[in-house]
């Protein structure tokens, strides 16, 4: 019998993934993580939906001949690796699962080409940490240490480096894929663009993807200290009013850029309000930034550390000190690698409130402010008539997609996160109504969601809030009228049906 080679599996003893975990209650690599979604976390005793069957292809041909067997035996497949995703898209209900998580090498680096060629189950963080040891990175890469690029780049993929080099799916060269008939097909940026923006984006819809080649970029993301430009607000207005001159027109030496509006209310009814918006600039590399880059990150790193190590009360506490002193008081030194995970360093996720997020994607120079404004006042104006949520925190960062922006020139986004603590009054039918009226609002304003977060159950609200519906659209177009060009040459060609 034919053995396979052993895989290579990199090993990442001293890197951000072997150190953080933000959330120690449960394990993506686990088997009964395959009943949940990222929901768990807003809903920590929901019910499993445990598959029946799991596939674990570990090769493009695998995945093929499992996509072309489930075909034949009538079964419906839903593709999934570290399940970080929720809205439903990774879950089955005594359904099949095909996990990807197997599928998780990095086949090349092409240090001329400044690009890198993996599989679609490698984790975004291990990607990051191997290109370190080589003097390179990703431009975008996800703030969670279990994101793989194929989750990524079939929701989008958002950093606080996307007003720079927009989503993970601009930064994508060429791609293999698995379409839900079996065929393996491979695209590049430079041809066929309309068939590779379909899929990527495309929540898995179109075909499963096997292969990535991404570009690269020359950095030292752990030894690179920034200097933070930060600004503090305590009027929404104000708050508003800068951050949308910084979204649209960010500083030409702004690295990475991320802020935050967070609404917080005591038990005795009273409310905290505060915002501040980081611009991230190079700085003169000296020991004394380092040392207080270390320091600062290693004080948050250490509350979240603690938190879910401690007695319940003192859990919730220390995690509201880890959120407000790392929301109002940003380290002012920074490496580029604490600030692009910087949310996963400090947040024990299973600890305190269970909470849910909602992402929103306004165009800054037409929707932004009104926006803003009203998904604010509805989430606030919900949270006192349900008395459904504890905190509001929205976090933003810039984007400049191609993707997005359909290619129009110097059309930008802002990626608008809601992170909603919720109380125990939180049900199924208020979470979708909250759904329902943020897709509402997103419509009124011309935008867009990021379609892993919670949206309406409604198909038609769905599809008028997918990035992916305008270029699936687009190359249904092209595709109907390439065959219909193709019939035309047929009858031109052929005497007897020119004649008939």
């Amino acid at each position: 019998m034919k053995r396979r080679a052993p895989r290579q599996q990199a090993t990442f003893s001293d890197s951000w993934r072997s150190r953080i975990e933000a959330h120690e209650t449960f394990s993506h690599d686990s088997l009964d993580h395959l009943g949940y979604d990222w929901s768990r976390i807003g809903e920590p005793d929901a019910h499993p939906v445990r598959p029946l069957k799991i596939y674990l292809p570990e090769t493009t041909e695998e995945v093929a001949q499992v996509i072309r067997d489930a075909r034949r035996l009538g079964e419906t497949l839903t593709v999934r690796s570290k399940g970080h995703s929720s809205n439903d898209l990774v879950l089955s209900d005594r359904g099949s699962i095909l996990l990807m998580q197997m599928m998780n090498r990095i086949l090349d680096v092409d240090t001329e080409r400044l690009t890198a060629t993996v599989e679609g189950g490698a984790i975004g963080a291990s990607i990051d940490d191997h290109l370190a040891k080589l003097g390179y990175g990703l431009p975008i890469v996800g703030d969670h240490k279990d994101i793989t690029v194929g989750g990524f780049s079939s929701v989008g993929g958002i950093s606080p480096a996307s007003h720079r080099h927009g989503m993970f799916i601009d930064n994508v060269e060429s791609m293999e894929y698995v379409t839900w008939e079996g065929e393996v097909r491979v695209v590049e940026r430079s041809e066929r663009i309309l068939e590779m923006r379909r899929v990527l984006g495309g929540l898995g819809k179109w075909g499963v993807i096997t292969k990535l080649t991404v570009r690269i970029t020359p950095v030292d993301k752990y030894g690179t200290i920034l200097h933070n430009h930060l600004r503090r607000y305590r009027n929404l207005d104000a708050f508003i009013d800068e951050t949308t001159a910084l979204l649209e027109q960010p500083p030409e030496d702004s690295l990475l850029q991320r802020g935050v509006w967070v609404d917080m209310r005591k038990p005795s009814g009273k409310r905290i309000r505060f915002g501040t918006f980081s611009v991230y600039r190079a700085t003169p590399q000296t020991a004394w930034k380092r040392l207080r880059n270390q320091v600062s990150y290693g004080f948050l790193h250490g509350l979240g550390y603690w938190a879910g190590r401690l007695p319940k009360k003192i859990d919730e506490a220390v995690k509201q000190i880890g959120t407000l002193r790392g929301a109002l008081f940003t380290p002012k030194f920074g490496s580029i690698k604490y600030v692009e995970t910087f949310a996963d360093r400090i947040l024990e996720a299973t600890v305190g409130d269970p909470w849910r997020t909602f992402i929103l994607l306004p165009k800054v120079d037409a929707g932004y402010r009104d926006l803003f404004r009203e998904a604010h006042d509805f989430m606030i104006e919900t949270r006192e008539r349900r008395d459904c949520f504890t905190y509001l925190a929205i976090y933003l960062k810039g984007i400049d997609s191609p993707y997005l922006a359909r290619d129009e020139p110097g059309m930008k986004y802002v990626e608008f996160l809601f992170v909603a603590g919720q109380t125990e009054k939180m049900n199924a039918e208020i979470l979708e109504e909250v759904a329902t009226g943020l897709d509402d609002i997103v419509i009124r304003h011309g935008g867009l969601r990021y379609m892993h977060t919670r949206t309406s159950r409604d198909p038609e609200r769905r599809r008028l809030v997918n990035p992916n519906t305008f270029w699936a659209e687009q190359y249904a177009e092209a595709e109907a009228e390439a065959e219909a060009g193709r019939r035309a040459s047929v009858v031109a060609e052929s005497p007897a049906l020119h004649e008939t």
